[in-house]
């Protein structure tokens, strides 16, 4: 089963004077080739694990859903950026708007979900206000063990837990490194529940592993019908991922701006996922070799139709610096006709369904670049379910990476955060970073006659 094409007419010479020729193409398939043989290599020595987890075993995860999954009201889940963002997406495209204002009942008694994802006291006031200590169940996600907005989060949540004198071991489940790491430490001394996260597959890369699997089976996703899909990009026909890999590449030297732009929202939290996934593989500063190159483009999340009311004006006639990448489905859930207009000059949408019109606002948006000559492609759902979403997933993982790896980029690692991090501990006094403080106070000097 494909519900996924790649549509690129609008990207190429041939169709678009600003495209890519078919020279051009071929070459730039070439060198993605050879990026996908290094991921090859490095999914066979074993240190790089995404691929592989089409194929992983899911009896544990299946087994805490299955036993936790219709026993309590809340799920909470604790976890930043790669911890949280294909949750997040999850969420946002497989259950339904609105779904935490359903009644028990009708959410088939799974329980709604909140995410403390950022270390926000409004937010974390409102989700322990919200939620029943003794009904609510707890995910906490960090690869490393040690994310600082995750500890402050769960720090919270464990005292609120343990205020109400229930028993941790049977409300709690943490996601982390396999052998270190601080959460490691504190489930193996308290005997909680726990799922080792592979150390092959970083946090960006994490969402087809129990970072993202467990809390959507504990909400009633399909979590192998996700996994399936993802593994349909995989299986045999390379096609689309190194057609992509190779357009992207080669409008990546020409436009520093790289577009997602959904015709769903229900794909708006696929966007931002995105745009980790993007930003944090392929903005490095070094080559593998060591060589300065500041490699990279601006991922930027849009959703359509409601951006064609505030950014289109700025894709189509400002600086033509965007390769924009369209999400098109076929056919859209629960969908409405009009079948009334309330003013004789709204006639024309009388009998026309809300995705109709959505389809054609998308069609109607290529065609106002295109007459600009500003490139694009769609990518083409028949319809949003877990198979399509793993296919998304999946189609992206890979392509981010060959890009990365054709380049001599490590899309693997990501130097360029831990700086900040390190501050930041330093600032907050967690042992052996005295020295970062230092550092970050030497730097951090600024003058009164430059605030106004």
């Amino acid at each position: 089963m494909n519900s996924l094409t790649i549509d690129y007419n609008f990207a190429v010479k041939e169709k678009i004077s600003t495209g890519i020729s078919n020279e051009e193409l071929e070459l730039q398939r070439g060198k993605a080739q050879k990026g996908f043989a290094l991921l090859t290599d490095m999914v066979k020595n074993g240190s790089v694990g995404f691929p592989e987890l089409p194929r992983q075993k899911l009896d544990e995860i299946k087994a805490i859903a299955r036993g936790q999954g219709h026993k309590y009201n809340d799920l909470i889940v604790v976890g930043i950026g790669g911890s949280a963002l294909g949750f997040e997406a999850i969420v946002n495209a497989l259950l339904p708007s609105g779904y935490n204002t359903l009644s028990f009942a009708d959410r088939l008694s799974y329980p709604r979900y909140w995410l403390l994802d950022n270390a926000d006291p409004s937010i974390a006031n409102s989700v322990l206000k919200y939620c029943n200590p003794e009904d609510t169940y707890v995910v906490v996600i960090s690869k490393s063990g040690s994310t600082l907005e995750t500890a402050i989060n769960f720090s919270l949540v464990f005292d609120w837990m343990k205020a109400s004198g229930h028993d941790l071991k049977k409300r709690l489940c943490i996601i982390t490194d396999p052998l270190k790491g601080p959460l490691r430490d504190f489930a193996n001394a308290n005997e909680i529940p726990n799922i080792p996260l592979p150390s092959s597959v970083g946090g960006r890369f994490s969402v087809l592993s129990a970072v993202g699997l467990l809390p959507a089976a504990l909400l009633g996703v399909d979590i192998e019908k996700l996994l399936a899909g993802a593994g349909s990009v995989i299986e045999g026909d390379w096609g689309k991922i190194l057609t992509l890999a190779a357009i992207y590449m080669h409008f990546m030297t020409k436009r520093p701006i790289n577009v997602l732009m959904p015709y769903s929202s229900r794909l708006v939290k696929f966007a931002e996922w995105y745009c980790q996934l993007w930003g944090e593989s392929l903005g490095k500063r070094r080559t593998n070799s060591g060589n300065d190159v500041y490699f990279g483009t601006t991922p930027l999340r849009t959703s359509g139709a409601i951006d064609q009311h505030s950014q289109l004006q700025l894709f189509r006639e400002g600086p033509d610096d965007k390769f924009i990448t369209f999400i098109s489905l076929e056919q859209h859930e629960h969908d409405l006709a009009v079948e009334n207009a309330v003013h004789e000059s709204f006639s024309y949408i009388v009998g026309h369904k809300v995705g109709e019109l959505l389809n054609t606002e998308l069609t109607a948006t290529e065609g106002a670049l295109f007459t600009l000559s500003r490139p694009s492609l769609k990518i083409n759902l028949k319809q949003l379910d877990a198979y399509s979403l793993g296919q998304l997933f999946m189609l992206f993982q890979y392509a981010t990476a060959v890009i990365g790896l054709a380049n001599d980029i490590d899309p693997f690692n990501q130097p360029g955060v831990e700086e900040g991090k390190d501050f930041a501990y330093g600032l907050m006094g967690r042992a052996n970073y005295e020295h970062k403080k230092r550092e970050f106070e030497e730097i951090y000097v600024k003058s009164p006659e430059f605030v106004i």
